[in-house]
């Protein structure tokens, strides 16, 4: 949250004339391709990457995030924090028009806020709005309206939380508006099964236009759009396995699409294909349940640690399509603290740090006081990095006299051990005999404080995500402060400093950092995508 004083639309956005100088040429169809169709195209309804990707090309938020991870102008034209940093005024652009030519007002803006708190709303994004002043009243059916919501007048809306929430705009980031007078007509309930999940009306620079289940999804340029039309005049969305559609953007049939890593020669090899490697803001790591006392034990997690050849991961598993990465954040994010000690891969530390804490080696497997270090390790299906991962992962540690007994298993059974229930199905806490590793992946959707439910110890299931049951409350304190602290040089240096405590610690053995491949065909310009997706910059694609 870089902006904490009003930003002003005229330094972010360009005119409708300027959007039009910026087209070498207006007109003409793009086709770009997804491996799946999306389930639904209503944005608070569960939104997986496939229907966001849609999604964001008919809708907008309020505020938007830039290349950097700092936050722009989208339907607010300016916001402005009061004096005690706990109420944000956002003034909307003006002129704004929903697709069917309705104004589109701050009274959208309450009513889709608003929703999101309702007590019969199911679609998983209460929250992102909890924080409001008044929301948990709200949804609770305390109340018959979100105090800390105030509509001002057409333009102008304020949002009150209880205490200072520095992650607000990345939270307004991730709410795309609803039309009132459509959707207010519709139970909140009923949203997941109403007809405008395949026909929906929002205020983006692409206007839905049909449907083709299995098939595409038809989108036509907004040319009203308040922050200029697009220089494309239609845009075809085509859904297919990842082979078929790389196979049809070989051809030609499609402009632009994803990559798998084992493809890349033939699109490099393709004279009218262009190739873009994009990083990412998720990374993977092996995930250690601390309250089994073998792996609570320092040194066995450092061991674990220098003797992972993650290097090998990259240059092997991903053909060199990604980083190494030294502590619980992405890279490519500003949270990641550049100061980090790296993790060595060094096989003979790993042995001697075992030694020096008194594990012996014994029949290639270490024990101490009758424990021997011998884990399963969980690992999803699904994903062929991980896969191959994990048996290398259990090699190197064989190495070191750890016993690694691997079981594969898809993601939602992984769950049920992570966050398991008893046996009337009800969430219970999480035992030592639960798990003792798993390789999962975690990313970085808006803002750091994301972390917070995972490294509390106030977090561990079933109140929260804190599945290896870390308990210092150091590194919590760290991320309370985060959240509570709006100065964003004061938030960075916080996260730093967590950064590099969960090096030290090692809670979760951090891995690697994957990078996205697109390729798109040379006729297709300004096709850019970077770490915040796909169509970053769609009103600026134009075809030759």
């Amino acid at each position: 949250m870089r902006h904490l004083l009003t930003l002003s639309a005229a330094l972010v956005l360009a005119s409708a004339s300027a959007q039009t100088a910026a087209c070498p040429k207006i007109g003409g169809t793009a086709t770009i391709a997804q491996n799946s169709e999306p389930g639904n195209l209503n944005p608070l309804i569960f939104p997986t990457t496939y229907d966001t990707n849609i999604e964001e090309l008919v809708f907008n938020a309020l505020v938007k995030p830039t290349a950097d991870l700092d936050y722009q102008a989208d339907l607010a034209q300016s916001w402005t924090f009061s004096a005690d940093k706990k109420t944000i005024t956002f003034k909307l652009q003006p002129g704004v028009k929903w697709h069917d030519g309705q104004a589109l007002t701050a009274k959208d803006v309450a009513f889709t806020l608003t929703a999101i708190a309702s007590p019969k709303y199911n679609g998983g994004a209460f929250s992102q709005v909890e924080v409001i002043t008044g929301a948990n009243a709200y949804h609770d059916g305390k109340a018959k309206s979100i105090s800390g919501i105030k509509v001002i007048d057409d333009r102008t809306i304020a949002v009150t939380t209880d205490k200072v929430y520095a992650p607000i705009l990345a939270t307004m980031a991730g709410i795309m508006i609803l039309p009132q007078h459509i959707y207010g007509k519709i139970p909140v309930e009923n949203w997941q099964k109403d007809a405008t999940n395949r026909n929906p009306v929002g205020s983006g620079p692409f206007k839905f236009k049909q449907f083709r289940s299995g098939e595409l999804i038809e989108l036509e340029a907004n040319k009203n759009y308040f922050a200029g039309r697009p220089c494309l005049d239609r845009l075809i969305v085509r859904f297919g396995d990842a082979n078929t559609m790389l196979a049809a953007l070989v051809k030609g049939e499609v402009d632009a699409a994803p990559v798998p890593v084992p493809s890349v020669a033939s699109v490099k090899s393709s004279p009218n294909v262009k190739l873009s490697v994009v990083d990412q803001l998720n990374f993977d790591y092996v995930g250690t349940n601390l309250r089994n006392p073998l792996l609570a034990d320092q040194a066995v997690r450092n061991a674990m640690a220098y003797a992972i050849n993650r290097k090998a991961i990259v240059s092997g598993l991903m053909s060199g399509y990604g980083n190494v990465v030294d502590t619980l954040f992405p890279k490519s994010h500003w949270a990641y603290p550049t100061n980090v000690k790296p993790i060595p891969y060094d096989p003979a530390l790993a042995q001697k740090t075992l030694d020096d804490a008194g594990w012996k080696m014994s029949g290639g497997v270490r024990s101490k006081g009758g424990k021997t270090l011998k884990f399963r390790m969980f690992y999803t299906t699904g994903n062929p990095v991980r896969e191959r991962g994990a048996a290398l992962i259990q090699a190197n540690l064989r190495q070191i006299g750890i016993q690694v007994d691997l079981q594969s298993m898809d993601f939602p059974t992984l769950v049920t051990f992570l966050l398991p229930k008893d046996g009337k199905g009800q969430p219970r806490a999480v035992t030592t005999s639960d798990f003792d590793l798993f390789i999962l992946g975690f990313g970085i959707e808006r803002d750091p404080s994301e972390y917070l439910s995972y490294f509390t110890a106030d977090g561990q299931p079933p109140n929260g995500y804190n599945f290896s049951g870390y308990t210092n409350p150091a590194g919590g304190n760290l991320l309370v402060k985060g959240q509570e602290t709006v100065n964003q040089a004061t938030r960075k240096s916080l996260y730093n400093q967590f950064g590099l405590m969960m090096r030290d610690q090692l809670p979760w053995i951090p891995l690697t950092q994957a990078q996205a491949l697109y390729g798109n065909q040379t006729r297709l310009h300004n096709f850019a995508p970077d770490i915040r997706g796909v169509n970053v910059n769609v009103t600026r694609w134009w075809v030759q």
